[in-house]
C-alpha cells in the first residue's frame, strides 16, 4: 500500500535534528537502535537507525549512518509536526556491559515526551501496525526515559 507522507516544516525539520543530536549525545558507549512509529491521516510510518559510540582513549567514536539518520530525522519532523497524529520513538542500547535498557518519548502537542518504565514495556511489547501483544525479551531493563524537549 503506497501513501503520501506529508512534508515538514523548515522550523519542524531544525527541531527533529536538535532532537536527534540530544538523543545521540546523551548515549553512552554501545549498540544503539532508534525505532519510530507515526500516524499521519495519510497513513503511517515505522524507520529505525541504529549506530555504535565507543571511547577511543579521550575521544567519543561514532559510527551511524548518514543516509539513515536523515531519514529518521524526516519522520521524527513529521512526527513533531501537527500533521501527526501519533509519534513514538524508543531506544534500545546494548552496552558493553551489562543488560539491554529500553526507553523512549511520545511526541505530544510537537514535544517528546519521556516515557515512564511502564509506558515503554507497553509500547516495546506491542506490534505497532497490528497491536497485538509479543512477548518481552528477556535480559532487558525499561527504564524511565530522560527529558530531551526545549
Amino acid at each position: 500500500m503506497e501513501f503520501d507522507l506529508p512534508i515538514p516544516s523548515p522550523e519542524d525539520g531544525d527541531r527533529a535534528i536538535e532532537i536527534f543530536d540530544r538523543i545521540v549525545e546523551g548515549s553512552e558507549a554501545g549498540y544503539h537502535r532508534l525505532s519510530i512509529c507515526l500516524k499521519t491521516d495519510k497513513g503511517g510510518a515505522l524507520g529505525g537507525i541504529s549506530y555504535t559510540q565507543h571511547h577511543d582513549g579521550a575521544d567519543d567514536v561514532l559510527t551511524i549512518d548518514p543516509g539513515a539518520a536523515v531519514f529518521f530525522c524526516h519522520l521524527l519532523a513529521i512526527g513533531i509536526s501537527s500533521d501527526a497524529r501519533a509519534c513514538t520513538f524508543v531506544m534500545r542500547t546494548i552496552p558493553p556491559v551489562g543488560e539491554e535498557i529500553v526507553y523512549g518519548w511520545n511526541v505530544e502537542d510537537g514535544d517528546p515526551k519521556p516515557l515512564n518504565r511502564a509506558e515503554v514495556f507497553d509500547v516495546y511489547c506491542h506490534n505497532p501496525i497490528t497491536g497485538e501483544l509479543i512477548a518481552p525479551p528477556s535480559g532487558v531493563e525499561y527504564q524511565d526515559a530522560p527529558v530531551i524537549h526545549f
